[in-house]
């Protein structure tokens, strides 16, 4: 029949075609199902992520702040408590957080209390200070958290403001005028007097000088020299210092002089135990510096946190409570005794070269 084979042909085709069709859909087909595919993902991911959420696990922090008013260079105390499931370890912000423009002194370690249905209360104090007049507050801090199973999560505070005045009275604003200078009517004395103390001082001098070599001659001379009575170790002798300390009563007579021999009794001991130059370094050179000398961290820290302490009584105007200064002065024990055992960096080597 004419054309028989070029409508076979067409059949095959259109045959061949279908079950193309039906082996390989077309690209649109596949992109949308691909789109369904993920649109159904991303609907079900925050379902996801909070079934990994411990429920339950922490409640919302309270934070104080107190005092609300403060003048400069007062202590303030930041305070954040947390309730939480027992199985959970709360870590409160460091010394990176931002405090409003505070500055933080001091990171008192958390301490834990049973709370209602068998939960845990955990409390984290923090000493602030400002040395800025105004009004601060510090911001949401978050709060970290990890649960027994190693789930780990994170809650914020809420803000806490406080305002902060100058020590200076109403209407001190400005610089008051220098005295004037007080007349003396008499005339100058005569310069015959002091030329005769000086006189009289060298003479008596001559005369000490020549006695003494008089005395150093006729004296028989010494088979051997004295040996030296060594030095006490520079803990021994800090130790010393803080007994002499606690038992003077500068903390209730004189509190600047009280905390002016904390810091130099810190300091020095420092210098002779690290050898480094602890008397004549600022807090943070002091950190670093520890740190160099093989001071642990948190001695050194103490020990800056004590000595900005000790500045601030001395130059700020500050007046510690009196329990403060006792506690400050336990902190300078303690500096000593944390760092007692403690090998200076660098000894270790040359021991061993001395040994080999």
């Amino acid at each position: 029949m004419p054309g028989s084979g070029s409508h076979g042909s067409t059949c095959a085709r259109a045959a061949y075609n279908a079950g193309v069709h039906r082996r390989f859909p077309p690209p649109r087909r596949v992109a949308a199902a691909l789109a369904l595919a993920c649109a159904a993902l991303l609907a079900l991911a925050p379902h996801a992520a909070r079934a990994q959420q411990p429920p339950d696990a922490v409640s919302t922090p309270s934070v104080t702040l107190a005092p609300a008013t403060a003048t400069v260079g007062d202590r303030l105390a930041l305070t954040i408590t947390v309730e939480h499931r027992a199985d959970v370890t709360v870590t409160g912000p460091g010394f990176g957080g931002d405090y409003g423009g505070l500055d933080l002194v001091q990171i008192a370690p958390p301490s834990d209390a049973p709370a209602a249905g068998g939960r845990v209360r955990t409390t984290i104090v923090y000493t602030l200070a400002a040395f800025r007049t105004g009004s601060f507050t510090v911001p949401p801090l978050t709060v970290p958290y990890t649960t027994a199973d190693g789930r780990v999560g994170s809650v914020a505070t809420g803000q806490a403001s406080v305002t902060v005045r100058s020590v200076l009275a109403v209407g001190d604003g400005d610089l008051r005028p220098l005295k004037p200078q007080l007349d003396i009517d008499a005339a100058a004395p005569s310069p015959v007097a002091p030329a005769l103390f000086v006189a009289i001082f060298v003479a008596l001098t001559a005369a000490g000088y020549v006695l003494h070599r008089r005395i150093a001659a006729t004296r028989p001379p010494t088979l051997a020299a004295d040996a030296a009575a060594p030095a006490p170790p520079a803990d021994a002798a800090a130790r010393e210092a803080l007994d002499a300390l606690a038992s003077s009563g500068l903390a209730a007579r004189d509190p600047v002089e009280y905390y002016a021999r904390i810091a130099a009794t810190v300091r020095a001991y420092l210098s002779e135990r690290f050898d480094f130059a602890a008397y004549a370094m600022t807090r943070s050179e002091l950190e670093r510096g520890a740190a160099a000398a093989g001071v642990d961290r948190w001695p050194a820290r103490l020990t800056a946190n004590l000595l900005e302490q000790c500045d601030a009584v001395q130059f700020a105007g500050f007046l510690p409570a009196p329990e403060r200064r006792e506690a400050d002065l336990t902190a300078a024990y303690e500096i000593v005794q944390l760092t007692t055992g403690v090998q200076p960096a660098g000894s270790a080597p040359e021991a061993a070269e001395a040994g080999s």
